[in-house]
């Protein structure tokens, strides 16, 4: 709900000045300086960029390799000390004083940017000037969805994904050696293996204080998704046979809530599942309590980390498991995130857009995915790469130090396959494998975040405004047990059809027909 109401306040300054991006020079001394070129013939762009509190460093190693290769300088507006991307964000809009290249956070608010003449459409840019992004975008729907605007204008260039999946079912190999149980394969098979943990002290101290199913991001607010979908929904909307449902609304939800509330009785789940937060992967990995959960390739890792302390512990990922129709799907899945437009104020577009092209080379992407060849990674006589010890030996996780020399950060491009597999262990390679060799478990994933009319935007978020926060009571409430979704389903569903779900799902049909035209 924060990020909900951080883009509403960003969004009202982009319209208090969007009169203002038209006419504003860009003779200013800071954003919006004209990219003149110089004596050399290289190019200099302000760029308001930003990742993870981190404002843009022009003085980072890797950008000036970019420079380097490209012969354009892109020059930060926004000071080394400020860490609040939402502060900075808002002032520079509403001055209206804007940098020529501008990354986002938020696919919605480069968005609404462009359709307020903050930052330019890109379509004619690209099929004239960008031939690299051009491609990128007709071989990846998902690219080009993430790309593409509801009024089909492109003002952002995404930072894609290779890899499909970023979470993936885990599941304590060791314990089901020990009890001499199979790896499930099935969601009622699950819970005679998360039973098993329960009740057959698998980590053999003689106490019954194992935590079978254990989440760290688990809140109703997140929806329980991981668990609703063994059972084939979620407390969102889903498409089914080309037709938007809000699943709260249908005979799976009921059955997934039920099951859960029964898992919840019997132990099977954390009895915190709903507040122990981000610590508890740590927490029940290292006191060795935790046996399966639904999480990140960074679960692979306490292989590493515990092995020496908790002989044998070995954490798996295993295939998704065959709902009560027999079905597998993982409705997971990493689609591409908001990346940088140029703006209106931006005086060379077309050397702007050449730029960011370069990123979609070879040279480019291996740049922002493995940083300087020779420093952070090597290439055999194969062509392989491999990063440098100085990669690992920092002191960081590999992806930390990659961002403090400037790589992996908030731009277009696409995040490559073999830079993850590379911070991979063991484990992770083994869970990215098994997921990537099976496209069909990916047939129905989770939707992205639909594109909405700004008018279709305001109606729709004034009617889940009413609806999520009773949705989420009463998940929680269910599978706690504090009341019994048999008792109160009817009455349930009835509030959420008076409080204008069916418009929502309306709204929500109009934008997935439009996702469906987009990717096809």
């Amino acid at each position: 709900m924060k990020r909900k109401q951080l883009t509403a306040l960003l969004l009202t300054a982009v319209l208090g000045v969007s009169l203002a991006f038209g006419t504003t020079g860009c003779g200013k001394e800071e954003a919006g300086k004209a990219a003149a070129s110089k004596e050399d013939g290289s190019k200099e762009f302000s760029a308001f960029m930003f990742l993870s509190g981190t404002p843009f460093n022009s003085d980072w190693e890797v950008w000036k390799e970019v420079e380097k290769k490209t012969g354009v300088k892109l020059k930060g507006v926004v000071a080394s000390s400020n860490s609040d991307y939402a502060t900075a964000f808002q002032n520079m809009v509403a001055s209206g004083q804007l940098a020529d290249i501008i990354a986002c956070d938020l696919t919605t608010d480069i968005e609404k940017l462009g359709k307020d003449g903050g930052v330019i459409p890109l379509n004619d840019l690209i099929e004239e000037h960008a031939p690299n992004i051009k491609k990128a975008l007709d071989n990846d729907p998902n690219l080009k969805y993430q790309a593409t605007a509801e009024d089909g204008n492109i003002y952002n260039i995404p930072l894609g994904k290779e890899l499909k999946s970023s979470q993936f079912y885990w599941i304590r190999q060791d314990w089901l050696d020990k009890l001499g149980l199979e790896v499930p394969a099935t969601v009622d098979e699950l819970h005679d293996v998360l039973a098993a943990f329960k009740n057959e002290d698998p980590n053999g101290n003689g106490q019954a204080d194992e935590i079978p199913l254990f989440d760290r991001s688990a809140t109703a607010e997140t929806e329980m998704g991981e668990y609703l979908a063994l059972w084939d929904s979620s407390a969102s909307f889903y498409p089914r046979d080309g037709k938007i449902t809000y699943e709260p609304l249908t005979d799976n939800y009921k059955t997934a809530v039920k099951n859960l509330a029964q898992w919840y009785k019997e132990g099977l789940i954390d009895p915190e599942i709903f507040t122990r937060g981000m610590s508890a992967r740590d927490t029940l990995l290292s006191n060795n309590t935790g046996g399966f959960t639904h999480d990140w390739v960074s679960t692979g890792n306490y292989n590493d980390s515990l092995g020496a302390d908790i002989p044998g512990f070995n954490m798996v990922a295993i295939a998704p498991l065959k709902d009560q129709n027999g079905n597998v799907k993982e409705r997971d899945y990493r689609y591409a995130e908001c990346g940088w437009g140029i703006s209106s104020q931006c005086k060379d577009p077309e050397g702007a857009i050449e730029f960011m092209d370069f990123m979609f080379t070879e040279e480019g992407s291996d740049l922002m995915n493995w940083g300087i060849e020779g420093k952070t990674y090597t290439v055999n006589e194969n062509g392989e790469k491999a990063f440098t010890e100085e990669v690992f030996n920092s002191g960081l996780a590999p992806v930390e130090y990659l961002r403090s020399l400037g790589s992996q950060y908030r731009a277009g491009y696409i995040q490559a396959a073999d830079y993850e597999y590379a911070t991979m262990n063991d484990a992770g390679k083994a869970a990215n494998e098994l997921y990537d060799a099976h496209d069909e478990w990916f047939s129905a994933p989770k939707l992205p975040e639909l594109k909405l009319s700004t008018d279709g935007m305001d109606e729709y978020k004034s009617i889940m405004s009413g609806i999520q926060p009773i949705v989420y009571e009463k998940l929680q409430s269910w599978i706690l047990g504090s009341s019994n979704i048999d008792d109160e389903y009817d009455a349930f569903i009835q509030e959420l059809k008076d409080r204008d779900i069916e418009k929502a799902i309306e709204i929500q049909q109009k934008a997935y027909d439009n996702y469906v035209k987009v990717t096809k």
